[in-house]
């Protein structure tokens, strides 16, 4: 396993960097804020092409008045990269990463906000462990125990590319231009994302554009298997959660992301002007769907 990084992820204001070594890595995360007796911690969760940044803008809000923290995933931005292989990238593994620093900080069951992977991964700690999370804000995916319809099979073909035997030239070779496309497509109708720079220089490391292969690759050799077989995981039915696609995301579209609004616990609030990066094309919005989630569903 690598080691802690010696760069420096970037300061954000009202936010110290720490780490914490659970489950076997040593993981990056800034924190801020004040914990309030009234109100739960939020622990942010990136997805994939991306890391902690993603959530600089949201972070700015909520540092207010909110406890927050906002980690990177083992193998992105300033985590320290297990090797690939097995089940090291398994999405039920970085939950188990997830669940063991809500219990290594001593959070009283906090809400998990998370984007694309990372929502993905929260909605499985709140089905794993639901005593141990207050709800989740799923921003930008499908729900892990929600099946893909075959006529959206295509949309996912990015996936086979990344995961694939050229995966990492595809994270670093020609000027990542896969990326760079990734980042463009994802944007959808909505404004670009100002800066992929501080994205794109993470994935020059070879470890971590293997981790990002991994990623994929577990997912589409096992996980999809196992969830074809019903022996992924089960609904999350124990606690609130809001879906948040945005209403220009080509991949995870609204409609799609909907099929987990069938269950009581599960609501769905869409975003405009907004692709597939929410937290960075409309922060303001997303907060204001974070902030009214924890007032009328908490």
């Amino acid at each position: 396993m690598s080691t802690k990084p010696t760069d420096l992820p970037p300061d954000l204001p009202g936010l110290e960097h720490r780490y914490a070594d659970v489950n076997g890595v040593t993981l990056h995360y800034v924190e801020g804020g004040t914990p309030r007796p009234d109100a739960p911690s939020l622990v942010l969760v990136h997805g994939w092409p991306q890391h902690f940044l993603i959530w600089r803008d949201v972070l700015a809000d909520l540092v207010v008045d909110h406890h927050v923290i906002a980690l990177d995933l083992r193998g992105h931005g300033w985590s320290s990269v297990p090797a690939p292989g097995g089940d090291a990238y398994d999405k039920r593994t970085l939950a188990a990463d997830v669940e063991a620093l809500v219990e290594h900080l001593g959070l009283d069951r906090p809400v998990l906000v998370g984007h694309d992977w990372g929502a993905f991964v929260s909605l499985l700690v709140a089905s794993r462990r639901p005593q141990l999370v207050r709800g989740v804000v799923a921003v930008a995916i499908i729900a892990p125990w929600a099946a893909i319809p075959v006529k959206a099979l295509h949309r996912f073909g990015y996936q086979l590319v990344a995961a694939g035997p050229w995966g990492r030239f595809a994270h670093q070779g020609l000027d990542q231009r896969f990326l760079r496309t990734v980042y463009k497509l994802g944007a959808g109708r909505g404004p670009r994302l100002a800066d992929t720079e501080v994205y794109l220089e993470r994935y020059r490391d070879r470890d971590r554009a293997r981790a990002g292969v991994a990623m994929y690759r577990r997912f589409l050799t096992a996980e999809v298997p196992a969830s074809l077989r019903k022996k992924y995981v089960g609904a999350a039915k124990d606690v609130p959660i809001v879906m948040v696609p945005g209403i220009g995301d080509g991949v995870l579209t609204p409609d799609l992301v909907e099929g987990a609004a069938v269950l009581p616990n599960v609501t769905m609030e869409v975003v405009d002007g907004a692709g597939h990066w929410v937290p960075e094309q409309q922060h303001a919005v997303l907060v204001e769907k974070i902030r009214r989630f924890l007032a009328e569903r908490l």
